[in-house]
């Protein structure tokens, strides 16, 4: 990044999230955005492209105009509201072999678009090489929620990739908001990156606000409106952060898991019967390993994935017993049912 006689040369510090403020669709925007996502060996890069207005090709265009012919190592766009037609997308071309392109649903909010990016940076997390994220925009975010669901939301993913060591970079148009806005907006990230047109890139480091994620903890299931006020959403309460329902969800046969639970027809299942639901399940996923022995399911189950989610209160786990307790939840399980649908159909 160097345009300019004032051109600040530090890079960003580590994984710390980068808000990068920059005219949209310049030359300055897509040539940082692509030096973040690439770095010095593109091929070791998995990179994670978030849309939410631009389409998968246009975004595609703009790493093969700064790269050339270098592909990274993997790749996923989270199409979250272009409204290009899926079967048009340069996935179904030879040019990039190694690309998915995850379409959501025409009127998806910013939870599934969180939901969505938290699969596939679990799914990645044993990957070979660099994994980096790019969301493009937070300025469409803004024009299309709330500002104070987005400032939840930036919270919550930025969290998430931290966690993750995911490198993480999010843009946003200076020219498209005002000065408050921007503000708001600057202590969330480790790292601003900003292009100054008189100045060239300015890079500097913020000092983020220690306030939690402001995510609700309620979510609407299908019902809509409340019995008792019809003015009045139906909400359910659901005892548990939004970080760490994410968290939940990223890891993938903790997700066979829960998808498992939901759908038992009954709250206390042996040990033993639990297993052999989850492997059934697994099983049946075409993405998932088939080779591993149920003794290592079952040490995963019992050791890992059970704990965790008997450690937050959705589940009581009698090791000695050999019986799991299931605590439902409506909200949980609406959330849950929705990434099922996002991942298997």
């Amino acid at each position: 990044m160097s345009d300019g006689p004032g051109t600040s040369e530090p890079s960003p510090d580590g994984d710390r999230p980068v808000l990068l403020l920059a005219p949209a669709h310049r030359p300055p925007d897509d040539e940082a955005c692509i030096d973040l996502l690439a770095g010095e060996d593109p091929a070791a890069a998995n990179v994670v492209s978030v849309t939410l207005e631009a389409t998968p090709d246009e975004r595609l265009a703009v790493w093969q105009r700064e790269v050339g012919d270098a592909l990274p190592n993997r790749a996923t766009v989270v199409d979250a509201g272009s409204g290009a037609d899926p079967e048009s997308q340069a996935v179904a071309s030879d040019e990039f072999p190694r690309m998915d392109v995850d379409v959501l649903p025409e009127h998806a909010d910013l939870m599934d678009l969180c939901l969505s990016i938290a699969c596939t940076l679990g799914e990645w997390r044993s990957s070979e090489g660099r994994t980096v994220l790019c969301l493009h925009s937070l300025s469409t975010a803004l024009r299309r929620f709330e500002p104070e669901r987005v400032i939840g939301f930036v919270n919550g993913l930025n969290a998430l990739c931290e966690r993750l060591g995911v490198r993480a970079h999010h843009h946003l148009d200076p020219d498209g908001h005002d000065e408050e806005t921007i503000a708001t907006l600057r202590p969330l990230y480790g790292t601003v990156v900003e292009h100054v047109p008189d100045d060239g890139w300015i890079v500097s480091a913020d000092d983020r606000s220690d306030a939690e994620p402001s995510f609700r903890e309620t979510t609407a299931p299908p019902g809509g409106a409340a019995r008792t006020d019809p003015e009045r959403p139906e909400t359910v309460p659901m005892p548990y952060s939004f970080d760490s329902v994410v968290d939940l969800i990223s890891q993938p046969r903790r997700r066979t898991l829960l998808y498992v639970l939901r759908s038992c027809r009954c709250d206390q299942i042996p040990f033993d019967r639990l297993i052999d639901l989850v492997d059934e399940r697994e099983r049946s996923i075409p993405r998932r390993r088939s080779d591993r022995s149920r003794g290592d399911l079952e040490i995963s189950l019992g050791h890992v994935h059970l704990p965790k989610l008997d450690d937050i209160g959705v589940v009581d786990y009698d090791a000695a017993g050999g019986v799991v307790r299931y605590h439902r939840n409506r909200g949980l399980e609406s959330c849950v049912r929705y990434v099922e649908t996002l991942e298997l159909g």
